[in-house]
């Protein structure tokens, strides 16, 4: 699927959404604390690990998080066995949802491909076209020609930097407090930074010359229903549509459902359940590539490969190549958030995404609802700002903040 590139966000900037815009969005405390328990994502889980025990602490109120994937997540939002849920993707055109829900972008973040390949110390850069082989069971070994194709040669690497951001607000008079009103009446209107954004300021050629082993590979991938899954299987749908012929909806995705095969490789091919499961697979042995949030693979110390996109560019799922990827996207329905795998502008880390907190809009026990609708914001606006970049994701300020603080606010 190939589509335009809309609206802008400023997706890892430094300010922060403004006191009034937190005082809105924050519900008022319940009078006795309540337990409120979702599942889902683990993709984001080692964010709401550090989210959830400061939250409880700021709050008395108890969240128990089951993680078990966002498919497990969903489900489990559509039979009501939970008060809320995360996914890292919307829920399928054909699958059961709830009559009443909203979807809340609350951050960001790139999938990584992490490798454990004993003794090789080099960058390890892969094209799209590389990385399908692997995954589709054509290249089986470090030392393939494509492989070593994608790491010997001169390579464009991005160079980041920082952009100030501005916005027009009303001119305060500084006695009274007020919006200063011109001689005809309106308000007037001035130009202020409230924050920056990350950009590309230009490319550099690096002369790339690595050996690589002729380890086998093994390829490890998610045995349950799993929104990485779907980020990666209809990344690589987009991008080497010949192979990948199966891979449709991200909110049905299985990995075996989307294999361009009969069946995946029995021995060579593993599957484990989570995020944690396939980093704990990639780091047992030597030769294993998998795909999970980056702070998985930075735990265990796995190499993490550059991925090249549309520009050419080899990038690295820095929070700047995820925040210059994300600061397009195209607005959906009830939050719901889309962008273009095939985008060309330069230094984007193509293979990222978002992950969304799901919650009921109404008819659900009222002192609960009020719990979810506080705990989402405290992820949004206090725990993503702190930790987010520290842990591999991305803060969501802006107009993206916008939407997810409305369906916050939707909560009831």
């Amino acid at each position: 699927m190939t589509l335009r590139l809309g609206r802008r966000f400023n997706i890892g900037a430094t300010a922060l959404i403004s006191a009034a815009l937190v005082t809105a969005l924050v519900a008022a405390p319940a009078h006795a604390a309540v337990t409120i328990s979702g599942s889902g994502s683990t993709a984001v889980k080692n964010l709401l690990d550090v989210c959830i025990p400061d939250y409880q602490k700021a709050s008395g109120n108890t969240v128990n998080y089951a993680g078990g994937g966002s498919g497990a997540g969903r489900s489990a939002l559509t039979a009501g066995t939970v008060d809320f849920a995360f996914s890292d993707a919307a829920y399928g055109s054909t699958e059961a949802k709830p009559s009443d829900f909203l979807y809340i972008p609350n951050v960001g973040f790139p999938l990584a491909i992490m490798v454990k390949l004993d003794g090789y110390n080099d960058t390890l850069n892969l094209s799209a076209k590389t990385l399908s082989g692997i995954y589709a069971g054509k290249i089986t070994k470090w030392n393939d020609a494509a492989i070593v194709a994608d790491n010997n040669k001169t390579v464009q690497v991005p160079v980041y930097g920082k952009e100030d951001v501005y916005a027009m607000k009303a001119k305060v008079d500084p006695k009274t407090k007020k919006p200063m009103k011109d001689k005809k009446g309106k308000t007037i209107m001035v130009k202020v930074k409230t924050g920056t954004k990350d950009v590309v300021t230009g490319t550099k050629d690096v002369v790339e010359s690595a050996k690589l082993p002729s380890t086998s590979i093994t390829v490890w991938f998610r045995s349950d229903k799993s929104g990485s899954t779907g980020i990666l299987t209809n990344w690589l749908t987009v991008l080497d549509a010949t192979t990948w012929t199966k891979a449709g909806s991200a909110g049905q995705q299985t990995f075996t459902s989307a294999f361009p095969g009969d069946s995946v490789p029995a021995g060579t091919f593993q599957g484990a359940s989570g995020s944690d499961g396939v980093a704990n697979g990639v780091a047992s042995k030597d030769g294993s590539i998998g795909y999970a949030e980056t702070s998985y693979a930075t735990e265990r110390k796995l190499l993490i490969a550059k991925l090249q996109n549309g520009a050419g560019e080899y990038v690295a799922p820095s929070p700047e190549g995820t925040a210059v990827f994300l600061n397009n996207y195209l607005p959906g329905a009830k939050g719901t958030l889309t962008v273009d795998v095939k985008s060309k502008v330069s230094g984007s880390y193509t293979l990222s995404s978002f992950a969304y907190g799901l919650a009921y809009g109404g008819g659900k026990d009222a002192a609960k609802q009020a719990a979810v609708k506080e705990f989402m914001t405290y992820v949004l606006t206090t725990c993503a700002t702190a930790n987010a970049v520290s842990k591999g994701y991305i803060v969501v300020t802006g107009g993206l903040a916008s939407v997810a603080a409305a369906n916050i606010a939707a909560i009831g």
